[in-house]
């Protein structure tokens, strides 16, 4: 055998070897996904039954309190008036402190806590939240607490995947999607609608449209459909009127129905948070403020008994258009309001319900009046209540995907598209124009969480350019002839080079792409062109700008690198896209791992604190005398010292802030800290020694 046909002999055999190993490669991929797709399934049963025992505990605790399992609005017609005032406080007076001493988590509406997991904590959320939160949403609901159902079934399957996720021993991004398809499931299952249940996860609680995720959470929401489906058939949530669109003239009154909607939905989201605020200010301890909620909710409920519990009945009437004008526009202000009290107080339950009650009464209203006045043919007041649900979930979760598609798939009647679109469209549009947070993430936001494309921008505010500010790099003086340029650049791991004026000064960059052009002509332009005629003006940071800055120039530019000038545009140095990644990805591991520890332990208080790795310790402590009355962005703890405050522990009752720079510190405030070892010491000797008490678990 000859060497040329040894050779060939050995190359054959080396592209099969190759070919075998990405065969496997690929068989690798398929089965991960296929494990993921499975683990998606089991998630989306294990989220159904969670939602079909959240909706049984809810009868059976309405039951209890009521004396039936029916609709409370029906049960409230036969009750005697004390009842309807005090059932709702009963059942905060037990929701306070199942939440407050069990899971803490499990307050509110859930979406918020769902997304703060996911940011914050890798998707990782304890198990014990699905328990309390079922039982904390049912005895709120079941006792005539006004909100939605959906909420806890959300953060229950949220929960569920997360645990799942955990136990599967899946990666960050496993549990991340898991935790989505939970959520999916959850939605999907309330309302007997797995596309929009698999749309909301995806556009609100993820924020990712991602193929990987995509195919998981719609599995796991057609699971919890069919779970649902098997228990309760394959029945509509709501008593819904056939759909007619009588005239094109009626699109004049479905914009106007939409725009109304945007400016409702900011309301409804102002005044929510609004309460939450006002009832942490109430000196009374935090487990008692549901009783009192509840409370004020029963005397509104005398008045105006549709806004208690879950309100089906009330929608149902409303949609069917048996409900009066006047009555229509006071239950669009009362439903918020005994919403946000219920909620705000800290009982438990979900505001999407809410959103579709809020969306019919303004809906119902609308078309009520078109059907006195308007000289032209009309659906009635059905068909308005039914485009105003759509559009003001769309408005008030910024999520008009969300809003469309739930609206058609509780009809569907593909009829009904195009005013909804119209009206999502629009109210999402004025609610998004006038308030940048929706009802989910404004929460976030109040904690000092700021989201924007996908990331958590908090971390970033407090970092300088300086902290990743690179002084050795290349560049080009002006007159560098193009030979130079094109042996220097295109053999550099660069591919954005500054140029300097003979005084240090900054003229603009050369990118790589303009030197491939120049190749084309070599021989005839490397005599003429200088380094001068190639470049192109860029933007610029300064040393005392932050990394969020350099993030969102970058971003919008698409370059990999930044040039960083003095006050007189000299060039001091570059930032890399790569290094404010990598930096921003250690900031978020820290500020995860020290949220999860924070989530899971009460600190004593320790001079060296709690190790955490890598010379950093977590620690907590009173706040020294000398910073009373500053807020956090004045004291500039990070930059003067090197500590950072992750949360602020407000008041008597140690309710935990993140550290919003704008939060105010008082005297009784106690704050969480991480630092490196040194730093941690020379901050504690420089503001003095402290005596505490272990905070609240």
């Amino acid at each position: 055998m000859t060497s040329a046909e040894r050779f060939r002999k050995e190359w054959v055999r080396a592209r099969r070897n190759v070919d075998r190993a990405r065969g496997r490669v690929r068989r690798l991929g398929r089965q991960q996904h296929l494990r993921l797709l499975l683990l998606a399934a089991i998630v989306g049963v294990v989220a159904g039954l969670g939602a079909v025992a959240v909706q049984e505990l809810i009868a059976f605790v309405q039951w209890v309190f009521w004396g039936s399992s029916a609709d409370v609005l029906e049960s409230a017609a036969r009750a005697p008036m004390w009842r309807i005032v005090l059932m709702p406080a009963v059942g905060g007076l037990l929701v306070g402190p199942l939440v407050w001493f069990f899971a803490r988590d499990a307050g509110g509406h859930g979406v918020p806590e769902v997304i703060q997991a996911l940011l914050m904590r890798g998707g990782r959320i304890r198990g014990r939240v699905a328990l309390v939160k079922g039982a904390a949403a049912s005895l709120t609901l079941g006792s005539g607490g006004s909100a939605g159902r959906e909420g806890p079934m959300i953060q229950i399957g949220a929960s569920l995947g997360s645990v799942i996720a955990q136990w599967g021993r899946l990666s960050e991004e496993g549990v991340r999607t898991l935790v989505a398809a939970g959520a999916a499931g959850g939605l999907a299952a309330a309302f007997n609608a797995p596309i929009a249940g698999s749309l909301f996860a995806l556009e609100v609680v993820l924020g990712d449209f991602a193929i990987a995720s995509f195919s998981p959470v719609v599995m796991a929401g057609v699971a919890a459909t069919a779970v649902s489906r098997a228990v309760y058939g394959d029945a509509q949530v709501f008593d819904i009127p056939a759909y007619t669109l009588n005239s094109a003239l009626e699109f004049v009154p479905y914009t106007v129905l939409g725009l109304l909607a945007g400016f409702v939905a900011v309301g409804f989201t102002v005044f929510l948070y609004g309460q939450e605020r006002a009832w942490e200010k109430v000196d009374v301890p935090p487990w008692f403020r549901p009783a009192l909620g509840g409370l004020v909710v029963g005397l509104f409920a005398l008045f105006f008994p549709e806004v208690l519990g879950i309100g089906h009945m009330a929608m149902d009437r409303m949609l069917e258009g048996q409900v009066g004008l006047g009555l229509l526009l006071a239950l669009v202000v009362m439903k918020i309001v005994a919403t946000s009290l219920t909620l705000g107080s800290g009982g438990s339950g979900g505001v999407f319900v809410p959103s579709l009650f809020v969306g019919s009464a303004l809906g119902g209203a609308l078309g009520t009046a078109v059907a006195r006045w308007a000289p032209f043919a009309h659906g009635g007041p059905g068909a308005y209540a039914l485009v105003g649900m759509g559009a003001l979930v769309a408005a008030t979760s910024h999520a008009p995907l969300t809003g469309i598609v739930i609206m058609f798939e509780l009809t569907g009647d593909y009829e009904i598209i195009l005013p909804v679109m119209l009206a999502c469209i629009l109210s999402t549009v004025v609610a998004s124009s006038l308030k940048e947070e929706s009802i989910y993430t404004q929460k976030l936001k109040w904690k000092g969480i700021t989201l924007r494309q996908g990331r958590e921008e908090t971390i970033l505010r407090h970092l300088s350019v300086r902290n990743v500010l690179r002084r050795e790099y290349r560049s080009f003086p002006e007159d560098a002839p193009l030979p130079g340029l094109l042996g220097d650049a295109l053999g550099s791991p660069q591919t954005t080079f500054p140029i300097v004026a003979p005084g240090g000064e900054l003229a603009g960059v050369i990118r790589v792409q303009d030197l491939h052009r120049a190749l084309d002509d070599r021989s005839a332009l490397e005599g003429v062109l200088v380094a001068a005629d190639l470049g192109s003006p860029s933007r610029t940071l300064g040393e005392d700008d932050t990394v969020e800055e350099a993030l969102d120039q970058l971003t919008e530019t698409g370059a990999d690198l930044l040039p960083v000038v003095d006050a007189q545009d000299r060039l001091v140095g570059v930032v890399l896209a790569s290094d404010v990644l990598e930096r921003y990805s250690h900031e978020l591991r820290k500020l995860r791992l020290a949220s999860t520890l924070a989530q899971r332990r009460s600190f004593s208080i320790q001079t060296d604190g709690i190790e955490l790795g890598h010379g950093m310790r977590l620690a907590e402590m009173d706040v020294p005398t000398a910073l009373l009355g500053r807020t956090l962005r004045e004291i500039e703890l990070r930059a003067r010292h090197g500590v950072e405050v992750l949360y602020v522990l407000k008041g008597p009752y140690r309710v935990r802030k993140l550290a919003d720079p704008d939060v105010r510190l008082e005297e009784g405030d106690r704050m969480l800290v991480m630092a490196e070892a040194s730093a941690l010491r020379e901050f504690r000797e420089s503001a003095g020694p402290h005596e505490g008490t272990p905070a609240a678990p």
